[in-house]
């Protein structure tokens, strides 16, 4: 447990050094809060596996459960075998994550298309999102940087996200931060001198890289635009593991990703695990096209099935039992997943089988 509690304790002390690069930068102060922070975890700890221990027949809810505090529950919890819910915001507004294995990529939302292509009508529900989340800019200067600049007429978008955020942390094998991927649309434009790219950075994060990176004459920043009229416009969108992405989807756009993502799903999106896989899926990008059958089931799926109806800042009176029924696996999506599951396991059963003798 004391290694879990260290790498936890340098969860913290990564995300404090790119938010506050010019204090955390610095030896001392980053060895002193490591020090610290590690001294405080210990105790919280202590203090929650306590708390828990009084009735362990309870389940779990956990924010995020990366970064301290939420990551000392979830270690606690696990430690003492409860069951779990991990809740986040969900992907499209008044919705929620909410799973007993974690959020976005480490959910138990399936990724074999074998399950889309499975789904009824009545198994995806009715409707599709209608609108996407829309934040308050936090960037420095506003937001403000490339917005008066005229865009090009075709383009790929590359939403850029928070450098901070376990989306990148955790789940992006290869992409470090925005630098990195600038670095990379930078050398896929050279590698095709027709393509022009359109960034917007994460207005949650108030640190640019514009004036870190080089210049390029077919890059564009685009803070001050709407991401979904950027979407609209564009002819494809490269992201990491966004929920960009799953908007993308859901404007039947295409998709090309470089992270572990809930979309990353055979038909739905073109994935690149490297620089070269990147030029590779780029290069047959115009040619390939999404399967629009299971594309449409899947968003169906994920936004009624798999996202639960709550607002974090307004849950309402129905979110203990919506809560409730997701825990006790008797809503909609648990019954899925475990029909899936039962499935799935007498595959495998009966590939496992041997072959009786003639």
């Amino acid at each position: 447990m004391t290694g879990q509690l260290a790498e936890v304790a340098a969860r913290n002390l990564t995300r404090r050094r790119i938010r506050f690069p010019a204090l955390y930068g610095l030896p001392p102060v980053a060895a002193a809060y490591a020090a610290l922070h590690r001294l405080e975890m210990r105790a919280v700890y202590q203090y929650i596996l306590g708390k828990l221990h009084c009735d362990t027949t309870r389940t779990v809810l956990i924010f995020n459960g990366y970064l301290a505090p939420n990551a000392l529950l979830a270690l606690a919890a696990q430690t003492l075998s409860m069951r779990c819910l991990y809740l986040e915001n969900g992907f499209f507004p008044e919705t929620m994550q909410c799973d007993p294995a974690g959020i976005n990529a480490l959910s138990t939302l399936p990724r074999d298309a074998a399950f889309y292509d499975g789904l009824s009508e009545a198994d995806c529900g009715d409707g599709r999102p209608k609108s996407f989340v829309v934040r308050r800019s936090k960037l420095k200067d506003g937001g403000a940087a490339g917005a008066s600049r005229t865009l090009p007429e075709r383009y790929v978008f590359v939403p850029f996200q928070v450098p901070s955020d376990m989306q990148i942390l955790a789940l992006s094998p290869w992409i470090r931060d925005m630098i990195h991927l600038y670095e990379e649309i930078a050398a896929l434009a050279e590698a095709f001198p027709e393509r022009h790219f359109v960034i917007k950075e994460h207005p949650s994060f108030p640190l640019s890289v514009q004036g870190r990176v080089r210049a390029h004459p077919r890059i564009h920043f685009a803070n001050g635009a709407v991401t979904s009229d950027l979407i609209e416009g564009a002819a494809a969108i490269i992201t990491v593991n966004s929920t960009v992405g799953l908007e993308a989807l859901t404007l039947d756009r295409k998709v090309v990703t470089l992270g572990e993502a809930h979309y990353n799903i055979d038909g739905l999106v073109l994935h690149a695990t490297d620089r070269t896989a990147l030029r590779d899926a780029f290069a047959r990008l115009d040619m390939w096209q999404p399967d629009a059958a299971r594309r449409e089931r899947y968003i169906r799926f994920v936004y009624n099935r798999f996202l639960i109806p709550l607002s974090r800042e307004r849950p309402g009176p129905d979110a203990e039992r919506i809560i409730g029924r997701r825990a006790a696996g008797d809503d909609a999506y648990m019954r899925a997943l475990a029909q899936w599951n039962r499935r799935t396991a007498g595959d495998e059963t009966m590939h496992a089988a041997p072959r009786s003798s003639a």
